[in-house]
């Protein structure tokens, strides 16, 4: 119920309560006097005179529904031959339309709306919510032959109208592939490549002089330095260990030296 419909309900019902309730009480009740003596009150007499007209207004547009608002049918006739005829459900048709929609599996029937006339004439209303954004006009058009092609299966040519509405799509088209598409259609100079292949071969020389000038030509006791391929932190951790067993050699050598001096002393 849509809410101008029950706003509408509601003051007929608030209206035909108090004129009901005004005009009833001068007759029916304990205070028939009281409730007689209010009507000689002008703005009394004038709100029920306003109830009156709406609730008369109601009864009348509700008169006129029930006269004249077509009849929902729930069945059509497909084909008729004499006295025989085959008829098809309208859940029928829906169901067709529903299924004809989600086929292809990018698609949601939200809302199927049929309705038959008397003659037979078909009119599907249908509420479409697309799972990712697309082109509606190309998947519009392709969408309504395709319906017209799956409903004349169970309603042959009776087939009216076709209504397509198409809702806001559940996820938006993801983006990351026109970025790569954009990235892939870029076209890279050659000055570029040749300039990072000279800064590439810069410092690889530049890396090679750093290591010649950390290494010493050789080392202590005649050993070659660490090779080219090693580290600087090995390098000085070789370095490191060999001065330090030279140390410990002369420290040794020169306790001996000054104990046979003190022994020719002696």
């Amino acid at each position: 119920m849509s809410g101008l419909r029950r706003l509408c309900l509601i003051v007929f019902a608030l209206a035909a309560t108090v004129c009901l309730c005004a005009l009833a009480l001068p007759w029916i009740g304990p205070y028939q006097d009281e409730a007689a003596a209010l009507m000689d009150n002008d703005y009394y007499y004038m709100a029920i005179q306003v109830t009156l007209a709406i609730t008369a207004l109601f009864v009348l547009v509700t008169l006129l529904r029930a006269l004249f608002t077509p009849r929902k049918r729930k069945t059509v006739v497909v084909s008729k031959s004499g006295k025989d005829q085959i008829t098809v459900t309208t859940q029928a048709i829906s169901s067709q339309a529903t299924h004809v929609i989600e086929g292809s599996g990018n698609l949601i029937a939200e809302k199927v709306h049929v309705q038959a006339k008397k003659n037979g004439k078909v009119s599907v209303d249908v509420s479409v919510r697309p799972r990712q954004t697309i082109n509606i006009a190309q998947e519009g058009q392709r969408l309504h032959d395709n319906l017209a092609e799956g409903l004349s299966v169970i309603c042959g040519d009776n087939v009216r109208r076709i209504h397509l509405q198409f809702l806001e799509a559940e996820e938006p088209a993801p983006a990351q592939n026109v970025v790569v598409e954009r990235i892939d259609s870029l076209e890279i100079p050659a000055s570029v490549y040749e300039r990072a292949a000279q800064l590439e071969a810069h410092a690889g020389d530049a890396n090679a002089q750093l290591t010649q000038a950390a290494a010493p030509a050789r080392l202590e006791g005649g050993t070659e330095p660490p090779a080219p391929h090693g580290s600087v932190e090995d390098y000085f951790a070789i370095e490191g260990k060999e001065r330090t067993a030279s140390d410990q050699a002369q420290g040794a050598s020169g306790a001996d030296a000054q104990s046979a001096a003190e022994g020719e002393v002696a």
